[in-house]
Order: C-alpha cells, then structure tokens, then sequence
C-alpha cells in the first residue's frame, strides 16, 4: 500500500538486477549497488596485456538462474540440494585427497589426455596454501576416485586457475600490483615430475594480464579474465600462446584494442567447448553457486543466450574432456570451509563433481520481455498501488506506483533457464505484501496478457518470450 495519499510520479528504475550467485538461502542476486547491477563498458583498452578497462556500466537485461529445488539435504553431496537440474546432471568425481585438504583449498581444474603417453588421462588440480607460499597441482585419476598419481609443488603462487593445451599448463601466478600474471610451464618438464611421484616445478615464462582469476585453453588460444570482487561483471580477453610460452592478446578485429568476451559476475572458472563457454560462478561459503552455459561467438553476455542454474556452494574451476564430460572444482571441502577453521560451508564438497556435456548446453530457456502493466482495478481504497514484478524469485526494476486505469510501461528483458514464473505484489509496508496472482511461462515463443485477479485487484501484463 503507498505511503502517500497522492499518485506517485516516480519512472520506473533504470536497471535489471543480474544474477551472478545463486538466489534463494543466502544465495540471491549479488547485492545491488546504488546505481543498479552493472556491466563493463564498451569501451575496451588498447591491446596491451595488462590493461584495465573503464568501470562497468548497466546490464541491458535481467538473467535469471534456475533455482528450484526440493529444499531437501541433497542425495549425492553434502548439505541441501542446490537445484533439481544440477542434482540431476552431475554426480560425484575424483576426490582431493584428505591429507592435502588439511593444508590447501582447492581452485582451478584441467584435463590431461593421454598425459604419460600409455593411454592413460588425468585430472589436475591447482590448490593453494595459507599465504600462497607454496601452490600445489595434484595429479588424479579420473578412473579411480581417490587415487593421486602424483603432488606437483609451484611454489609462492595462489594457483587459483589452470589452462592447458598440448604443449603448455598455464597457472595463475603472482600478483603484479593490481595486475595478474600467468605462469607457463612446459608439459613435457611436468610429466617428468608426476612420473616420479612428485616434486616441484618452475614456470617457464610469465605473462603480464588483465586478469587471470580464471582460465581456459582452446588450441593455440588462451583466454583468461578477472574475477570481480564487487559484484559486477567483468571481461576476459583472449591471448595467442607463443612457442616460448609467453602470451600476446589478440587484437579485436579492425582495431588495435583486445578482443574481450564480457563474464558473469563473479566468475571462478571458465571453459570453452566449440561454440560454447561454460562459466562457474560463485561468492562465499553461504551463497550457492551458478552454472552458465553461453554462446561463444557473441562478446556481450545479453545476447549470448545465457543459460543458468544454480550449483553447490563454492564451485571453481571447470573442465571439459575432448569426450564431452564436464569436471566442476569446489573449494568447500578444504580446512578453511569445512568447519576445521570458521564457519561450515553450506554444501562442503571435498573435490569434484561431473557431468556430460550434452546434458548442460541442451537446457532450454527463453527471453521474457515485459511490455505495460494495466491496472484495471486496484486494491487499495486510497492512495495508489504499489506493484512489484517478480521473475523467478526476484524482484524486475523498481516498485511501480499506479492507480486505477492506468498503463505502466515496464520495457524490461528477462532472460530465463527452464520456465519462468511470473507474480504480482501490492507492497504493504509494514505488512505483509498481498499476493496477487502468478503465471508459469514455458520456453518457447509465445505472447499475449497475463491476468492477474486476486484480492480485489485486476491487473493486465502485456509480455512476449523468444
């Protein structure tokens, strides 16, 4: 119900919130800052590894993570269920071992095909101790949980992203100031450690970047881009891989500045499968996880057809193997998260979980986007109503003041996973808000009125889904 006696003039909000973290339990949007959730500019600098771009800018559309879940303890993995698409794609992986998780907190992950040159594959892990004063890659064999081929130490390093391709392991190295590094190491000089059991490394050449939060490799291409601490989206930029390990970023073509791909906010991991991005994200022990799945070929995260849902606490790194599994990283399982020293995390996960790639990029989804909210009769006797749309649990724009017989142009593009359910709420501060209604949306293209009459109230929304 309004505050003021009279109609509210108020615009609509300016800016949609974007979901970089899960929603529900802790897990919701990130935060919203003052001037809304944002996205980098357009402008990018020029091509110079370690150059940071201008500060972000508003997001054009809302993305929406898959949340709903049975609300029950989960069947495979610690704590309660993250969602009922995660819990039905991805099962329990190799494991990190006990002993290393007493000292070292799990990052990135990548996949070795083939790596003692006998058939046999593995999957590495980076991890990093208190302080970064020792980083380690732990060596498992995805045929056998549990077992450690080998314990590979990098010394002073936060090891907090792998890439790999057929020559090269690429870490994220040292900082630089407020710039990243990444280190290159020579495969052929770590499959000599691994094979004695395991030892240390140095790198081969270092690379000055923009970020390297996270990483992937795709052939003779590396990308790699920053994990943004305040909630925004961010960039990753994509580097050719020299023959002496050293990297140099690809220009954006007919220009001189970096080619970069926007990131969901808080991206742990990322990796690229043909036309595909796969990103991780997360934020915290409390906050769950989300799984994006993107169209490579389009820099701007809006029109890249994000599909998401919503994972465990703490994912990391992710991989995918030339067979089409997923390998997804978590850090909860390690001292720092398990409840050894500080709070438990929500779902501790003591190593991966996997998944087959064509069960993560064949998730439908949809583009919701809402057009005039008609008030054909409002609820409240004075004053005028006070709605709010909510899109799968979360609130689109700002509260619209509105009085009997009037049209509100709302003009905000959702972009949704699986269905979308859509609610009307007349706020009533202090009370309560009063429940006027909700339609489910499928995945496909459709438009028309949505009706919403409960509580004395009609309401009308005009919407269209591609």
């Amino acid at each position: 119900m309004s505050k003021h006696p009279s109609r509210a003039a108020a615009a609509l909000g300016s800016a949609a919130l974007v979901v970089a973290s899960a929603v529900v339990g802790g897990a919701g949007p990130e935060p919203a800052k003052a001037a809304g959730p944002r996205r980098p500019t357009a402008t990018e600098p020029r091509a110079v590894a370690g150059d940071k771009p201008p500060p972000p800018t508003v997001a054009s559309t809302t993305i929406r993570c898959e949340k709903d879940s049975s609300g029950r303890t989960a069947r495979l993995y610690d704590g309660p269920s993250a969602s009922y698409l995660y819990d039905r794609r991805f099962s329990p992986g190799p494991t990190v071992p006990h002993e290393e998780l007493r000292r070292h907190t799990p990052q990135g992950v990548a996949w070795w095909g083939d790596w003692n040159g006998k058939g046999d594959d593995l999957l590495l892990v980076s991890a990093h101790d208190q302080g970064d004063a020792n980083g380690h890659l732990i060596g498992l064999d995805p045929r056998e949980p549990g077992k450690v081929v080998g314990i590979v130490a990098l010394g002073p390093t936060h090891a907090g992203a792998l890439g790999l391709n057929g020559r090269w392991l690429f870490v994220d190295g040292p900082k630089n100031g407020s710039r990243h590094t990444v280190s290159s190491y020579r495969l052929d000089a770590l499959r000599a450690e691994l094979r004695a059991g395991g030892g240390s490394l140095d790198h081969d050449a270092q690379t000055t970047v923009y970020g390297a939060s996270f990483l992937t490799a795709d052939g003779r291409h590396l990308y790699a881009g920053r994990f943004n601490f305040h909630g925004y989206r961010d960039w990753m930029y994509r580097y050719t891989i020299q023959s002496n390990g050293k990297l140099t970023l690809d220009p954006k073509p007919g220009t001189n500045r970096g080619l970069r791909w926007e990131t969901p906010a808080s991206t742990q991991g990322v990796a690229k499968t043909g036309n595909r991005f796969l990103f991780s994200t997360s934020s915290g022990r409390d906050r769950r996880s989300n799984l994006y799945v993107t169209n490579a070929a389009e820099t701007n995260l809006d029109r890249a057809s994000p599909r998401c849902f919503r994972a465990p606490t703490m994912a990391q790194g992710i991989a995918v193997t030339p067979g089409g599994r997923v390998y997804l990283n978590f850090e909860s399982g390690s001292y720092e998260f398990d409840g050894t020293s500080g709070r438990r995390a929500k779902n501790v996960i003591p190593g991966t979980h996997t998944a087959r790639l064509g069960e993560l990029t064949g998730i439908p989804g949809g583009t919701l986007r809402l057009g005039t909210l008609h008030s054909k009769k409002q609820q409240d006797f004075f004053g005028d109503d006070e709605i709010a749309v909510v899109v799968e649990g979360s609130k689109v724009g700002r509260t619209i003041d509105i009085e009997q017989g009037e049209r509100k142009r709302i003009r905000k593009t959702v972009q949704f996973t699986g269905n979308a359910r859509v609610r009307l709420y007349e706020k009533d501060d202090p009370d309560s808000d009063d429940y006027l209604g909700q339609h489910k949306l499928k995945p496909r293209r459709d438009g028309g009125i949505l009706t919403f009459k409960r509580r004395g109230a009609h309401y009308r929304l005009s919407y269209t889904v591609r």
